[in-house]
């Protein structure tokens, strides 16, 4: 071989080897900064300001739950804890107030926020049966479209507390029906209830089947991108047998979502869940709240005649202008009507829904996570 073909064989291996070498440096560098928490647009988001206490959770974890085999169970607190992270229950820390519970904001010791919502039952049986529910089925269930658990306190005679991850977007409600941001996008929409879906779908199809019983848009909190979601509040769930069969004081939902087979007969199911579901699509199609005003008819009886007979021509949230597609609309609210059905044997299950809304939505959701993924890389550019 002559010398000069062997020298040009020699720089290209060592040139080949030198890009190697470079790009999996490089790789290496965008997987650390991924790794780190300013590198998620999440972590990024804007917190509200107001005071945030701090907690350090210890590694060492109680001895009540040392025997668990899951290394991320959440840790007990005691209730002094509990005050001392929410700045003895400081007003000025308020982020929310429920019917029975306040949530605080506050941040753990490695600066992560996290929502606390302190419960009060004041002697009332059925608060405290909704928050030992939520507790029970919160330790126990993961799946990341339910929000985390990470510590709670429940030794405390007149209250309790659950240390839940902050979700920094506010809730579905108040994006659909707020009016303070800008509306949420077709895709966005898209993405968001199938994320919910996903989350149904997990809790009904789980060993001991758990019916969540107040879905809607309030219970739907959106990541700071409005791009995922997460279902909150299970203090109205059940489980096992009673997640077929309940009594009355099992579940109801919120007004505008309850399923009327329920109202009437006080028998509970998963597909009750599937009717407050159907109630969600259509809220998410028409940018229109779930519960009428005073004197008025919910949104499901008010306008599903109308979708029955003409689909949703005319029933679009006007805020999309032209930003939605139409077949997809025509497609979910379909299977809105089908999850609306009177008699809850005709409802199709949560694991078809999802699956429908994949298949009919998947041009929409494509472009939501699209979207997501041109917000990572631009945050990722930003680092390196």
């Amino acid at each position: 071989m002559d010398l000069p073909v062997a020298l040009a064989i020699l720089f290209f291996c060592v040139l080949l080897l030198s890009s190697a070498a470079i790009a999996v440096l490089l790789v290496r560098r965008c997987l650390a900064a991924l790794r780190r928490p300013d590198a998620d647009p999440e972590a990024r988001a804007v917190v509200p300001q107001r005071p945030q206490y701090e907690l350090a959770l210890s590694a060492e974890a109680p001895a009540a739950e040392q025997a668990t085999d899951r290394k991320d169970a959440p840790r007990r607190l005691t209730w002094r804890e509990v005050e001392a992270l929410t700045g003895g229950f400081d007003e000025a820390a308020v982020v929310g107030r429920g019917g029975s519970s306040t949530v605080y904001l506050a941040r753990l010791r490695d600066g992560a926020p996290v929502a606390v919502k302190v419960h009060r039952w004041c002697g009332g049986e059925r608060r405290l049966r909704a928050f030992r529910q939520e507790l029970d089925l919160l330790r126990r269930i993961r799946h990341p479209r339910i929000v985390a658990l990470i510590a709670y306190s429940d030794d405390h005679e007149e209250g309790g507390a659950l240390v839940l991850e902050y979700v920094a977007g506010g809730t579905l409600a108040d994006r659909l029906h707020g009016g303070a941001t800008a509306p949420l996008s077709w895709p966005q929409r898209m993405r968001i209830v199938l994320d919910v879906a996903c989350a149904l779908e997990h809790l009904h199809d789980a060993s001991t089947p758990v019916v969540h019983g107040d879905v809607s848009a309030s219970n739907v909190l959106l990541d700071a991108r409005g791009l995922g979601a997460r279902l909150c509040d299970l203090g109205s769930a059940c489980e096992g047998f009673s997640a077929a069969v309940a009594p009355t004081r099992a579940a109801v939902g919120s007004p505008g979502y309850a399923d009327p087979f329920f109202l009437r007969t006080g028998i509970v199911s998963k597909k009750s869940d599937v009717y407050s579901f159907g109630v969600l699509l259509l809220e998410a199609v028409t940018g229109m709240p779930a519960a009428g005003a005073p004197g008025s008819e919910n949104l499901a009886p008010r306008i599903l005649p109308r979708v029955r007979a003409q689909g949703v021509a005319g029933l679009v949230d006007g805020r999309l202008g032209e930003g939605y597609d139409d077949e997809e609309a025509g497609d979910v609210a379909r299977i809105a009507v089908e999850c609306l059905a009177a008699q809850p044997g005709l409802r199709p299950a949560m694991g078809q829904v999802r699956a429908a809304i994949a298949e009919k939505a998947a041009r929409s959701i494509a472009k939501a996570d699209l979207g997501d993924h041109h917000i990572q890389l631009s945050k990722l550019l930003e680092l390196t």
